[in-house]
């Protein structure tokens, strides 16, 4: 009978550590189970986040194309520029050569006048001795 009694006792702590096991087993599951819905909410933030970026990236992207795009249009280009200094530089010259003439003109005018001028001076002065 103590063994009966031994044996009893032997098979209620197994049973009891068997509740106990199966405690720690289901407490285990659910931490477990909470950890994953907290990494997959996380998870899910995240890539809520990195969407949200990412369109926001797209729509600089694409407003960052649209101002090359209006800056190729309204900018000329360097053959364009290039051709307009050329006729710039032409029409520079047309007018020096404009400029030098009008002063080489200017000079000789002034020129004949002040010999025009002196002769006049002359003929006066001659005039006027010859009375």
């Amino acid at each position: 009978m103590t063994e009966q009694l031994l044996t009893d006792e032997k098979i209620r702590r197994l049973e009891a550590l068997l509740v106990e096991l199966d405690k720690r087993i289901a407490q285990r599951f659910e931490d477990q189970q909470r950890a994953l819905h907290t990494a997959l909410a996380a998870a899910h933030k995240a890539l809520e986040k990195v969407e949200i970026n990412d369109d926001k990236w797209r729509t600089s992207v694409n407003d960052w194309r649209a101002v090359m795009v209006d800056r190729e249009r309204t900018l000329m280009s360097r053959a364009e520029a290039l051709a307009s200094l050329t006729l710039n530089a032409d029409k520079i010259d047309v007018l020096e050569t404009r400029i030098d003439r009008s002063e080489g003109r200017t000079s000789g005018l002034l020129t004949i006048f002040s010999i025009l001028g002196a002769l006049g001076i002359l003929v006066s002065i001659f005039l006027a001795l010859r009375r």
